[in-house]
Protein backbone atom coordinates (compact mmCIF):
# COMPACT_ATOMS: atom_id res chain seq x y z
CA UNK A 1 0.00 0.00 0.00
CA UNK A 2 1.19 3.19 -0.55
CA UNK A 3 0.84 6.30 1.57
CA UNK A 4 1.48 9.80 1.24
CA UNK A 5 1.23 11.92 4.41
CA UNK A 6 1.79 15.73 4.57
CA UNK A 7 4.49 16.32 6.99
CA UNK A 8 4.92 20.12 6.52
CA UNK A 9 4.87 20.17 11.14
CA UNK A 10 7.63 17.59 10.82
CA UNK A 11 9.99 19.61 8.70
CA UNK A 12 11.93 21.97 10.95
CA UNK A 13 11.50 22.19 14.90
CA UNK A 14 8.23 19.51 14.98
CA UNK A 15 5.38 20.67 16.62
CA UNK A 16 3.29 17.92 18.35
CA UNK A 17 1.01 17.39 15.29
CA UNK A 18 4.79 16.84 13.88
CA UNK A 19 5.52 14.17 16.25
CA UNK A 20 2.20 12.53 15.63
CA UNK A 21 3.18 11.88 11.74
CA UNK A 22 6.32 10.88 12.96
CA UNK A 23 5.32 8.38 15.59
CA UNK A 24 2.63 6.99 13.32
CA UNK A 25 4.45 6.06 10.74
CA UNK A 26 7.28 4.36 12.38
CA UNK A 27 4.42 2.47 14.14
CA UNK A 28 2.85 1.41 10.98
CA UNK A 29 6.10 0.46 9.65
CA UNK A 30 6.34 -2.14 11.74
CA UNK A 31 4.38 -3.91 9.54
CA UNK A 32 5.62 -5.47 5.92
CA UNK A 33 2.62 -3.98 2.87
CA UNK A 34 3.28 -0.42 3.60
CA UNK A 35 5.37 2.11 1.53
CA UNK A 36 5.62 5.62 3.19
CA UNK A 37 5.66 9.05 1.61
CA UNK A 38 6.38 12.34 3.26
CA UNK A 39 5.73 16.08 1.52
CA UNK A 40 7.38 18.71 3.28
CA UNK A 41 8.12 22.06 2.86
CA UNK A 42 11.26 21.69 4.05
CA UNK A 43 13.58 18.38 5.60
CA UNK A 44 15.70 19.25 8.34
CA UNK A 45 14.77 17.81 11.68
CA UNK A 46 16.21 14.53 12.79
CA UNK A 47 12.78 12.91 12.99
CA UNK A 48 12.34 13.32 9.20
CA UNK A 49 16.08 12.15 8.37
CA UNK A 50 16.00 9.27 10.16
CA UNK A 51 12.65 8.36 8.21
CA UNK A 52 13.95 9.39 5.16
CA UNK A 53 17.18 6.64 6.43
CA UNK A 54 15.25 4.50 6.81
CA UNK A 55 13.42 4.25 3.56
CA UNK A 56 10.94 6.82 3.51
CA UNK A 57 11.00 9.15 0.35
CA UNK A 58 10.70 12.88 1.19
CA UNK A 59 9.07 15.57 -1.64
CA UNK A 60 10.77 18.51 -0.37
CA UNK A 61 9.06 21.99 -1.35
CA UNK A 62 12.26 24.23 -0.65
CA UNK A 63 10.72 27.15 0.91
CA UNK A 64 10.03 26.76 4.30
CA UNK A 65 5.65 27.38 4.51
CA UNK A 66 5.03 29.24 8.10
CA UNK A 67 1.80 31.69 6.65
CA UNK A 68 -1.46 31.04 5.45
CA UNK A 69 -0.97 33.14 2.60
CA UNK A 70 1.99 30.71 1.54
CA UNK A 71 -0.60 28.02 1.81
CA UNK A 72 -1.43 28.28 -2.21
CA UNK A 73 1.69 27.26 -3.72
CA UNK A 74 2.99 24.48 -1.56
CA UNK A 75 -0.29 22.62 -1.82
CA UNK A 76 0.15 23.06 -5.72
CA UNK A 77 3.31 21.41 -5.06
CA UNK A 78 1.06 18.79 -2.83
CA UNK A 79 -1.00 18.28 -5.50
CA UNK A 80 2.18 17.31 -8.12
CA UNK A 81 3.06 14.86 -5.45
CA UNK A 82 -0.68 12.92 -5.13
CA UNK A 83 0.02 12.97 -9.01
CA UNK A 84 3.73 11.57 -8.78
CA UNK A 85 3.14 9.20 -6.14
CA UNK A 86 0.02 8.04 -7.01
CA UNK A 87 -1.06 7.05 -3.86
CA UNK A 88 -3.53 4.35 -2.20
CA UNK A 89 -4.13 6.89 0.29
CA UNK A 90 -3.14 10.87 0.99
CA UNK A 91 -3.39 11.46 3.97
CA UNK A 92 -3.27 15.01 5.67
CA UNK A 93 -1.79 14.74 9.65
CA UNK A 94 -2.78 18.57 9.94
CA UNK A 95 -6.37 18.79 10.68
CA UNK A 96 -7.40 20.38 7.33
CA UNK A 97 -6.94 21.42 3.99
CA UNK A 98 -7.68 25.08 2.58
CA UNK A 99 -7.16 24.29 -1.17
CA UNK A 100 -8.57 21.91 -2.89
CA UNK A 101 -7.02 18.95 -3.27
CA UNK A 102 -7.55 15.94 -4.84
CA UNK A 103 -6.41 11.39 -5.17
CA UNK A 104 -7.83 10.31 -8.08
CA UNK A 105 -5.86 6.90 -7.38
CA UNK A 106 -7.20 6.36 -4.04
CA UNK A 107 -8.52 7.83 -0.74
CA UNK A 108 -8.53 10.85 1.14
CA UNK A 109 -7.75 10.93 4.84
CA UNK A 110 -7.43 13.64 7.68
CA UNK A 111 -6.57 13.99 11.39
CA UNK A 112 -8.19 15.98 13.49
CA UNK A 113 -6.58 17.11 16.54
CA UNK A 114 -8.86 19.54 18.23
CA UNK A 115 -11.81 22.13 18.04
CA UNK A 116 -9.52 24.65 19.75
CA UNK A 117 -9.95 28.10 16.88
CA UNK A 118 -13.76 27.68 18.18
CA UNK A 119 -14.13 25.79 21.47
CA UNK A 120 -11.54 28.67 22.62
CA UNK A 121 -11.34 31.22 20.46
CA UNK A 122 -9.94 33.72 22.75
CA UNK A 123 -6.52 32.56 22.06
CA UNK A 124 -6.78 32.95 18.20
CA UNK A 125 -7.22 36.30 17.28
CA UNK A 126 -10.89 37.52 15.22
CA UNK A 127 -9.94 36.07 11.96
CA UNK A 128 -8.39 32.58 12.37
CA UNK A 129 -11.66 31.17 14.01
CA UNK A 130 -13.68 31.66 10.30
CA UNK A 131 -10.31 30.74 8.50
CA UNK A 132 -10.33 27.41 10.90
CA UNK A 133 -14.24 26.98 10.40
CA UNK A 134 -14.34 27.55 6.37
CA UNK A 135 -11.07 24.45 6.15
CA UNK A 136 -12.90 22.82 8.27
CA UNK A 137 -16.06 23.24 6.25
CA UNK A 138 -13.87 22.58 2.81
CA UNK A 139 -12.07 19.40 4.26
CA UNK A 140 -15.16 17.77 4.68
CA UNK A 141 -15.80 18.09 0.66
CA UNK A 142 -12.74 16.92 -0.12
CA UNK A 143 -11.75 13.85 2.66
CA UNK A 144 -13.18 10.34 2.57
CA UNK A 145 -12.28 9.59 6.30
CA UNK A 146 -11.42 11.19 8.98
CA UNK A 147 -9.10 10.32 12.15
CA UNK A 148 -10.11 11.99 15.47
CA UNK A 149 -6.93 11.89 18.08
CA UNK A 150 -9.29 10.93 20.95
CA UNK A 151 -13.10 10.50 21.71
CA UNK A 152 -13.12 13.93 23.30
CA UNK A 153 -11.80 15.73 19.90
CA UNK A 154 -14.72 13.44 17.74
CA UNK A 155 -17.60 14.86 20.20
CA UNK A 156 -16.66 18.16 20.25
CA UNK A 157 -16.32 18.01 16.46
CA UNK A 158 -19.49 16.85 16.00
CA UNK A 159 -21.13 19.62 17.90
CA UNK A 160 -19.68 22.02 15.65
CA UNK A 161 -20.45 20.59 12.54
CA UNK A 162 -22.97 17.38 12.85
CA UNK A 163 -22.87 16.26 9.04
CA UNK A 164 -19.36 15.57 9.93
CA UNK A 165 -21.18 12.07 11.84
CA UNK A 166 -22.12 10.95 8.25
CA UNK A 167 -18.30 10.78 7.14
CA UNK A 168 -16.38 7.64 7.81
CA UNK A 169 -14.14 8.13 10.92
CA UNK A 170 -11.79 6.59 13.33
CA UNK A 171 -10.33 7.39 16.85
CA UNK A 172 -6.56 6.57 16.83
CA UNK A 173 -4.75 7.48 19.85
CA UNK A 174 -1.44 9.24 19.61
CA UNK A 175 1.51 6.96 19.55
CA UNK A 176 4.04 7.91 22.17
CA UNK A 177 7.04 6.03 22.43
CA UNK A 178 8.28 4.35 25.61
CA UNK A 179 11.41 7.20 26.72
CA UNK A 180 14.89 5.41 27.17
CA UNK A 181 15.24 4.43 31.37
CA UNK A 182 17.31 6.88 33.01
CA UNK A 183 18.57 7.73 36.77
CA UNK A 184 15.54 8.87 38.39
CA UNK A 185 16.63 11.71 40.59
CA UNK A 186 15.22 15.32 42.31
CA UNK A 187 16.55 18.31 41.38
CA UNK A 188 13.90 20.37 43.63
CA UNK A 189 12.54 22.07 40.49
CA UNK A 190 8.99 21.94 39.19
CA UNK A 191 9.06 21.94 35.12
CA UNK A 192 7.39 22.53 32.29
CA UNK A 193 7.63 21.30 28.64
CA UNK A 194 5.38 22.45 25.69
CA UNK A 195 4.57 25.29 23.46
CA UNK A 196 4.75 28.78 25.65
CA UNK A 197 1.25 30.38 25.13
CA UNK A 198 -1.82 31.47 26.90
CA UNK A 199 -3.85 28.92 25.45
CA UNK A 200 -1.26 26.21 27.05
CA UNK A 201 -2.09 27.74 29.95
CA UNK A 202 1.62 29.60 30.36
CA UNK A 203 0.46 32.71 31.77
CA UNK A 204 -1.44 30.73 34.88
CA UNK A 205 1.89 29.05 35.39
CA UNK A 206 3.93 31.76 35.73
CA UNK A 207 1.30 33.72 37.67
CA UNK A 208 1.00 30.75 39.97
CA UNK A 209 5.05 30.35 40.82
CA UNK A 210 5.06 34.17 41.86
CA UNK A 211 2.73 33.45 44.51
CA UNK A 212 4.27 30.71 45.18
CA UNK A 213 7.37 31.91 45.98
CA UNK A 214 5.74 34.72 47.75
CA UNK A 215 4.45 32.51 50.01
CA UNK A 216 7.32 30.73 50.98
CA UNK A 217 7.84 27.87 48.30
CA UNK A 218 11.43 27.11 48.06
CA UNK A 219 11.30 24.97 44.75
CA UNK A 220 12.71 26.29 41.31
CA UNK A 221 11.09 26.04 38.25
CA UNK A 222 12.68 25.04 34.94
CA UNK A 223 10.55 25.71 31.44
CA UNK A 224 11.18 24.13 28.06
CA UNK A 225 9.45 25.34 24.71
CA UNK A 226 8.89 27.60 21.98
CA UNK A 227 7.58 30.89 23.39
CA UNK A 228 4.43 31.58 20.82
CA UNK A 229 2.97 34.95 22.02
CA UNK A 230 4.54 38.23 22.55
CA UNK A 231 2.61 38.27 25.97
CA UNK A 232 4.01 35.78 27.23
CA UNK A 233 7.96 37.15 26.63
CA UNK A 234 6.53 39.90 28.72
CA UNK A 235 5.32 38.03 31.50
CA UNK A 236 8.17 35.75 32.21
CA UNK A 237 10.37 38.87 31.63
CA UNK A 238 8.47 40.76 34.43
CA UNK A 239 8.31 37.16 36.70
CA UNK A 240 11.81 36.87 36.41
CA UNK A 241 12.73 40.05 37.59
CA UNK A 242 10.77 40.21 40.53
CA UNK A 243 11.02 36.41 41.44
CA UNK A 244 14.29 33.87 41.68
CA UNK A 245 14.62 30.37 40.25
CA UNK A 246 13.16 30.57 36.99
CA UNK A 247 15.10 28.92 34.25
CA UNK A 248 14.04 29.34 30.30
CA UNK A 249 15.68 26.52 28.58
CA UNK A 250 13.95 27.30 25.14
CA UNK A 251 13.45 24.54 22.56
CA UNK A 252 15.10 21.15 24.33
CA UNK A 253 16.47 18.40 22.12
CA UNK A 254 15.09 14.88 23.13
CA UNK A 255 18.05 13.71 25.05
CA UNK A 256 17.21 16.64 27.32
CA UNK A 257 13.97 16.84 27.27
CA UNK A 258 14.42 13.12 29.01
CA UNK A 259 17.07 14.66 31.69
CA UNK A 260 14.31 17.17 32.43
CA UNK A 261 11.39 14.23 33.20
CA UNK A 262 13.91 12.07 35.43
CA UNK A 263 15.17 14.71 37.44
CA UNK A 264 12.31 17.39 38.30
CA UNK A 265 10.37 17.54 41.28
CA UNK A 266 6.55 17.87 39.58
CA UNK A 267 5.27 18.21 36.13
CA UNK A 268 3.28 20.95 35.79
CA UNK A 269 0.84 21.20 32.76
CA UNK A 270 -2.00 23.79 33.15
CA UNK A 271 -3.36 23.71 29.82
CA UNK A 272 -6.92 25.32 29.11
CA UNK A 273 -7.03 23.35 26.29
CA UNK A 274 -5.39 19.91 25.10
CA UNK A 275 -5.57 17.63 22.43
CA UNK A 276 -3.90 14.88 23.66
CA UNK A 277 -1.40 15.53 26.19
CA UNK A 278 1.67 13.84 24.65
CA UNK A 279 4.55 15.36 27.73
CA UNK A 280 2.01 13.99 30.51
CA UNK A 281 2.60 10.24 29.32
CA UNK A 282 6.00 11.27 28.43
CA UNK A 283 6.97 12.27 32.13
CA UNK A 284 4.93 9.22 33.00
CA UNK A 285 7.80 7.14 31.80
CA UNK A 286 9.49 8.05 34.84
CA UNK A 287 6.47 8.38 37.94
CA UNK A 288 7.01 11.75 38.84
CA UNK A 289 3.97 13.94 40.31
CA UNK A 290 1.89 15.63 37.74
CA UNK A 291 -0.60 18.81 38.50
CA UNK A 292 -2.29 19.30 35.00
CA UNK A 293 -5.49 21.28 33.79
CA UNK A 294 -9.06 19.55 34.78
CA UNK A 295 -9.61 18.75 31.15
CA UNK A 296 -12.09 16.10 30.13
CA UNK A 297 -9.16 14.98 27.14
CA UNK A 298 -6.63 14.61 29.81
CA UNK A 299 -9.00 12.72 32.20
CA UNK A 300 -9.86 10.62 29.30
CA UNK A 301 -6.08 9.76 28.02
CA UNK A 302 -4.46 9.66 31.63
CA UNK A 303 -7.38 9.15 34.13
CA UNK A 304 -6.97 9.14 38.06
CA UNK A 305 -2.90 8.65 37.66
CA UNK A 306 -2.78 12.32 38.12
CA UNK A 307 -3.64 15.53 40.37
CA UNK A 308 -6.09 18.11 38.12
CA UNK A 309 -6.45 21.70 39.05
CA UNK A 310 -9.00 23.98 37.55
CA UNK A 311 -8.41 26.53 34.65
CA UNK A 312 -11.17 27.85 33.33
CA UNK A 313 -11.88 29.62 36.75
CA UNK A 314 -10.71 32.92 35.92
CA UNK A 315 -6.70 33.87 35.43
CA UNK A 316 -6.25 35.33 38.97
CA UNK A 317 -8.00 32.35 40.79
CA UNK A 318 -6.97 29.50 38.41
CA UNK A 319 -3.35 30.49 39.75
CA UNK A 320 -3.97 30.70 43.21
CA UNK A 321 -5.55 27.24 43.15
CA UNK A 322 -2.47 26.20 40.85
CA UNK A 323 0.13 27.57 43.65
CA UNK A 324 -1.64 26.25 46.83
CA UNK A 325 -1.29 22.75 45.48
CA UNK A 326 2.78 23.77 44.43
CA UNK A 327 3.16 24.55 47.85
CA UNK A 328 1.03 21.59 49.72
CA UNK A 329 3.03 19.27 47.02
CA UNK A 330 1.16 16.25 45.41
CA UNK A 331 2.32 12.46 45.65
CA UNK A 332 2.88 10.09 42.52
CA UNK A 333 0.67 7.05 41.62
CA UNK A 334 1.78 3.91 41.74
CA UNK A 335 4.80 2.55 39.14
CA UNK A 336 2.00 -0.05 38.40
CA UNK A 337 -0.47 2.54 37.47
CA UNK A 338 2.18 4.87 35.42
CA UNK A 339 3.17 2.08 34.01
CA UNK A 340 -0.39 1.09 32.28
CA UNK A 341 -0.75 4.81 31.10
CA UNK A 342 2.63 4.22 29.36
CA UNK A 343 2.15 1.05 27.85
CA UNK A 344 -1.67 1.81 26.74
CA UNK A 345 0.11 4.65 24.02
CA UNK A 346 3.01 2.33 23.41
CA UNK A 347 3.84 1.85 19.12
CA UNK A 348 2.98 -1.78 19.13
CA UNK A 349 -0.50 -1.19 21.12
CA UNK A 350 -1.42 2.12 19.09
CA UNK A 351 0.04 0.57 16.02
CA UNK A 352 -2.50 -2.16 15.27
CA UNK A 353 -5.31 0.13 15.21
CA UNK A 354 -3.91 2.39 12.23
CA UNK A 355 -2.80 -0.63 10.38
CA UNK A 356 -6.89 -2.40 10.39
CA UNK A 357 -7.94 1.53 9.71
CA UNK A 358 -5.65 1.64 6.45
CA UNK A 359 -6.31 -2.01 5.12
CA UNK A 360 -10.18 -0.55 5.22
CA UNK A 361 -9.03 2.55 3.27
CA UNK A 362 -7.14 0.08 0.79
CA UNK A 363 -10.29 -2.31 0.42
CA UNK A 364 -12.60 0.93 0.59
CA UNK A 365 -14.72 -0.36 3.32
CA UNK A 366 -15.22 2.54 5.46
Amino acid sequence: MKILMDGRSLGTKPSGIGIYIYTLIKGVMRYEGYDFSIVTDLCLSDQMKELQNNGVTIYEYGTQVSKNTALAGYYRFVQECIHAVRPDVFWEGNTMIPVKTVNPYGVMVATIHDMFPLSDPEHFGRIYPHYFRFGIQRSMQYFDAFVFNSLDTQEETFRYFPKMREIPHFVGYIVVPRLAPLPVTDNNCFLYIGNMETRKGTDILLEAYRIYKERGGTKGLRLAGKIREDGIMKQLEQVQQHTDGIQYLGYVSEEEKMQEYASCSCFLFPSRAEGFGIPIVEVMNYNKPVIAGDLGTLKEIIGDCITYTPVKTGFYEASVRLAEKMLKGVSACSREEAQKVVDRYAEETVSEGYRAFLDRCMRKEL
